[in-house]
């Protein structure tokens, strides 16, 4: 039922109308306003949040990736190396090689190879660390491509059915030539697909989470997802393979439709010296989880403050746990980074373009022997002697100015550790750079690899020391003999050789076996050593036959003095496990330039005089004749 009407006077009901209508529009507008204000910071928020989310895992899988590239750039470097010292061998030795040996002594200890082999110009295998029978390699593209193509680097084949192994494995080869630079066969390993990704069992990127090797050709040499791994697929239809021929290293989200279907957020980079590119991705799902609740969280409170945007009060609340997520995703946020930098399996540390050092993962503290408290503000310059840290400062400082991203430059040196010692690291270094392209800070990725270094002095020394006595060999000799001569030359002093053999070894050697023979060859080296000068050679030719080189002699006199000095001691008795044994030596000598000029005639003089000396009735010291 309508009211009844109560008259007013017109001018009251035009007076009143604009009191009324005025505040109410006010209030409309400015409701409209608040709420419009509301939704926009609360999208800005969404927006934000993502992004930094998006940036903070795009920064986690940059760092992997350079970690994974620089395991792979190490291992294939490691191959290198391996098939260098095989193929110098093999040139030296021929087909009486023995690598199944050099692996049980411990030469060859690369554990990641499956099999190393050396294969002849014909593909037939001439040596191998396994006993694999008559095998041909001749219609492989490991061989072929050696063969065709005159080049001296890796070649890194795709995954192929080991005909040894009966397993599919990457073969690796490295081409062998003839001193005329005719093709003479390769040096081949192989390395099993799964061992490559062997890194995705150090970090934890999900149960869809991706790692992956693919050639530039196209052709993927090992890939994990999750616990599933592949190989030998096409990568052309992948979005990061078409993405590297425009740019060499990127970071973005993919959507996964020309893949799998899983949108992933992508970090890949091109290995410089290497046709191969790393990929390093994670599931967007699975790593944005959080964010994406959070999203859904702050749509539902932007509908709720549309609702009761009259209620201030539960306006300020919202507005105040709004403030509070905001907070905790930003906190978040910053402890993904952190435990993404704290899981590499490799050394981090982000430093300032001054070397202060910003943050460094548990990883390079442990390698340094120092808690991550005491590195983080110190200069990283400090941590290395003079030199080395001079070197550090100078290759950095041309990193800050170059603008090349194909692979991040890399640098061995030494850091000295908190106890003292030293320690051998491979350092790679990435420039992190703003909007505007200037550098913000350093990313150095760090590889121990002190024990590479001490195993490329074992084998430098091995190669040049004889392995008995621990003398120099008969190389060795010749390069200090050279020396020697060359020394002498300028100064114009006399040098002299004595060539040395041990009268009577055989008959002990007989008598009390090998194993006393070799202690009397030591004992004997170990004699030889106190005849002589710190800068004087002894070497052991082998047998019982040693050579000497003396260098920077004022007369004749000096050479037959240490001649007489080594029939004295070896002369004295040997105790051979309780039994004192006698022997005898025969000494000759040649001295330049009174009796040769060059290093071989000179050791041939002196080998002709100890010969003479042995005639004579041995226990003697024989001179060349003038």
């Amino acid at each position: 039922m309508t009211p009844p009407s109560t008259p007013i006077d017109a001018h009251d009901a035009v007076a009143r109308r604009p009191r009324i209508a005025t505040p109410l529009n006010l209030l409309i507008v400015l409701a409209s306003v608040f709420v419009a204000i509301v939704w926009l910071i609360t999208l800005q928020r969404i927006a934000f949040e993502r992004e930094q989310a998006l940036a903070a895992e795009m920064e986690a899988n940059s760092s992997l990736a350079i970690a994974f590239e620089q395991q792979v750039f190490r291992a294939l470097k490691a191959a290198e190396q391996v098939a260098a010292f095989v193929r110098e061998q093999y040139r030296r030795q021929g087909k009486a090689i023995d690598l199944r040996r050099w692996v049980e002594e411990g030469v060859i200890r690369e554990e990641m190879f499956t099999i190393v082999s050396v294969v002849d110009e014909q593909g037939d295998i001439v040596s191998s660390s396994q006993n694999t029978g008559p095998v041909n390699y001749a219609d492989r593209e490991f061989f072929t491509a050696q063969r065709d193509a005159r080049i001296d680097h890796l070649f890194i084949n795709q995954p192929v059915l080991g005909r040894v192994s009966g397993r599919w494995l990457i073969p690796m080869s490295l081409r062998i030539e003839r001193d005329d630079g005719s093709f003479a066969g390769v040096v081949v390993m192989a390395v099993r697909p799964e061992d490559v990704t062997r890194f995705f069992q150090q970090v934890d990127l999900g149960p869809q989470g991706l790692l992956e090797l693919a050639g530039l050709d196209g052709v993927i040499r090992a890939r994990k997802i999750g616990a599933r791994s592949e190989f030998g697929l096409g990568a052309e239809s992948l979005a990061w393979f078409q993405r590297q021929r425009l740019h060499d290293a990127d970071d973005f989200h993919d959507s996964g439709e020309a893949f799998d279907g899983v949108a992933r957020i992508v970090s890949y980079r091109t290995m410089s010296g290497y046709p191969l590119m790393i990929t390093v991705a994670t599931a967007y799902d699975e790593e944005m989880a959080t964010t994406l609740q959070r999203r859904s969280t702050y749509l539902m409170a932007a509908v709720g403050v549309t609702l009761v945007v009259m209620l201030f009060v539960g306006l300020l609340a919202l507005m105040l746990v709004r403030q509070r997520a905001a907070t905790d995703a930003l906190q978040g946020s910053e402890a993904l980074f952190r435990a993404t930098f704290h899981q590499a399996a490799m050394g981090i540390a982000h430093i300032s373009p001054e070397g202060r050092i910003l943050r460094v993962n548990e990883k390079f503290a442990r390698m340094l022997g120092r808690p991550p408290e005491a590195l983080q503000g110190a200069n990283i310059f400090d941590l290395s002697d003079a030199e080395v840290a001079a070197a550090a400062r100078s290759f950095l400082s041309e990193q800050l100015v170059s603008e090349a991203r194909a692979l991040s430059p890399e640098i061995e040196k030494t850091y000295r550790r908190e106890d003292g010692s030293l320690i051998w690291v491979c350092e790679a270094s990435s420039v992190a750079r703003n909007r505007h392209g200037h550098p913000e800070f350093l990313v150095l990725v760090t590889q121990d690899i002190t024990e590479r270094k001490h195993l490329e002095a074992r084998l430098c020394h091995d190669a040049e020391h004889d392995a008995l006595t621990g003398l120099a060999n008969r190389v060795r000799f010749h390069q200090r003999l050279d020396q020697a001569l060359e020394s002498v030359r300028d100064q114009q002093q006399l040098c002299a050789v004595l060539y040395i053999d041990l009268d009577g070894f055989k008959e002990i050697n007989d008598r009390h076996g090998h194993t006393a023979g070799d202690s009397m060859l030591q004992m004997a080296a170990r004699r030889l050593e106190g005849c002589v000068r710190s800068t004087d050679t002894v070497a052991r030719f082998g047998g019982d036959e040693f050579g000497i080189v003396l260098g920077n002699l004022q007369g004749s006199q000096d050479c037959e003095t240490v001649a007489l000095k080594v029939l004295d001691v070896l002369a004295k008795p040997f105790d051979l496990d309780g039994s004192m044994v006698r022997i005898s030596a025969s000494v000759g000598a040649a001295l330049f330039p009174l009796h040769a000029e060059g290093g071989q005639d000179l050791l041939k003089r002196a080998d002709q005089a100890m010969y003479a000396a042995k005639h004579a009735g041995k226990n003697r010291f024989h001179s060349a004749d003038g």
